[in-house]
C-alpha cells in the first residue's frame, strides 16, 4: 500500500511501513489489538494524535514494548498528502494487476517438474498420466514405501520374487516388466532398447527420441 492521504489504507493490517504490515514487524503488539478495531482503524485515524496506541488492550510485556517503541520510531515521521492511497501489486513490474501475474503468482516457490512434457503432452489417458506423475514423484506404494511407514508389505517383488520391490524395480528392472517393455516397442516397431541406465525415463526419453523417426514420435 502506497499512502497518500491515510484514508483507504488499514493501520493494523496493510503493508504501508516500508513495505511490511504491523503483525510482521511487531506480532507480538499486533495480538493485543481487537480484531474489530484492526479492521477500521485507518492510517490516518491512527496517526492523528498517535490514536493507534489507545487500541492496545491486555497485558503488556516486555516484549510487546520493545515492538511498541520500534513502530512508533518507524512511523513518527510518517506524512500524509492530498493524493489518495494507492494499492502496488508486487507480482508486476509496473505495480499493477493483470490476470497473467497473477497466475504467475500462483507458481511462486514451486519445484520444477523436467518430465512435464512426457507425462502431460501425450496420447495417454488421464489416469495413466497421473500415474507417470505419481511415479516421476516416487510416491505410488511400493513395498519400499510401505516399510518405510511400518506397514505390511510383501518381501520381494510379486512379478519376479527375485529382489525388493522398489518403483525403479517395478517399472524398469524387474524382468516380467522388462518383457513388457520389448514387447511394446517391438509392436510399435520403435528401434531403441528400454531405459535401464538411465536416471529417468526422461533421460531415456529425450536421448531416444533423437534417433527415432519423426513420423514415430509421437508412438514413441
Amino acid at each position: 500500500m502506497q499512502i497518500g492521504n491515510g484514508q483507504l489504507a488499514l493501520f493494523w493490517e496493510d503493508r504501508w511501513i516500508d513495505g511490511r504490515s504491523v503483525s510482521e514487524i511487531a506480532p507480538a503488539l499486533y495480538s493485543c489489538i481487537h480484531k474489530r478495531r484492526r479492521k477500521l482503524r485507518t492510517v490516518a485515524d491512527g496517526l492523528q494524535a498517535n490514536s493507534w496506541a489507545r487500541d492496545i488492550q491486555g497485558t503488556i510485556g516486555i516484549q510487546e514494548i520493545g515492538e511498541y517503541l520500534q513502530l512508533w520510531h518507524m512511523i513518527e515521521h510518517t506524512t500524509l498528502s492530498a493524493e489518495p492511497d494507492h494499492l502496488l501489486w508486487k507480482w508486476s513490474s509496473k505495480g499493477t494487476y493483470t490476470a497473467q501475474s497473477a497466475y504467475l503468482a500462483t507458481f511462486h516457490g514451486s519445484t520444477a517438474c523436467d518430465a512435464w512434457k512426457l507425462t502431460w503432452k501425450c496420447w495417454a489417458p488421464p489416469r495413466v498420466r497421473f500415474f507417470h506423475w505419481l511415479a516421476h514423484l516416487d510416491r505410488c506404494w511400493t513395498a519400499d514405501r510401505l516399510a518405510r511407514r511400518g506397514l505390511q508389505h510383501p518381501a520381494c517383488c510379486p512379478l519376479c520374487d527375485q529382489a525388493p520391490e522398489t518403483l525403479r524395480h517395478l517399472l524398469l528392472a524387474c524382468p516380467f516388466s522388462r518383457q513388457v517393455w520389448y514387447e511394446i516397442l517391438s509392436w510399435l516397431r520403435v528401434p531403441c532398447n528400454p531405459p535401464d541406465g538411465e536416471p529417468s525415463t526422461n533421460t531415456w526419453w529425450l536421448s531416444v527420441r533423437q534417433h527415432t523417426p519423426k513420423p514415430m514420435r509421437k508412438g514413441l
